[in-house]
């Protein structure tokens, strides 16, 4: 089993969905599948210096991907802010920057889990990666990881903030 546990220094999780537009307010909570295994093959060229995907990070991609993850989602709320960016050729645009927002307590946690049995070589590699990850989502989400053991912090969340991957798609269209 791996177990990753973040918390977002900001206290929020900046990331747009899949097929949405930045400006459309749309955040994508929690983080999905593919962008937490697109964030490990990121660190692995920027942080561990591949310059291909080496066969312990392609097994270890594709059990992630083939196993869908536990989130343990921490009591998150959505906000946004609006503001215009300077003229350029006389003219201004408006930004909307949405977020959710996660907290800076101790409760503040997201919690994943994948139910995969990696090889040793896997086992070290996710725990380089983990190690140097350094982005989730937009620049503006600041994460701080670890791949101790979520029982502490985000397994004692209540049963209700359990979200399998699969369900996240369902819960997405019912915020539309």
């Amino acid at each position: 089993m791996l177990r990753l546990a973040i918390r977002f220094l900001s206290g929020s999780y900046h990331a747009t969905a899949w097929g949405r537009h930045v400006d459309e307010g749309d955040v994508e909570w929690p983080p999905s599948p593919w962008r937490l295994c697109r964030t490990f093959l990121a660190t692995g060229f920027a942080r561990l210096g591949w310059t291909a995907v080496p066969p312990e990070g392609q097994t270890l991609i594709e059990r992630l991907a083939a196993s869908p993850p536990v989130y343990h989602l921490p009591p998150t709320s959505t906000g946004h802010t609006r503001h215009d960016t300077p003229h350029y050729k006389n003219v201004a645009a408006k930004e909307l920057d949405a977020f959710a927002f996660v907290g800076r307590g101790g409760d503040a946690v997201l919690g994943i889990t994948w139910d995969v049995e990696p090889t040793a070589a896997e086992r070290a590699l996710f725990e380089a990666l983990v190690d140097r990850l350094s982005y989730l989502g937009r620049a503006e989400s600041w994460p701080r990881r670890s791949r101790r053991s979520c029982r502490s912090t985000c397994l004692r969340a209540a049963p209700r903030s359990v979200l399998l991957a699969r369900d996240m798609n369902a819960l997405r269209c019912s915020r539309r």
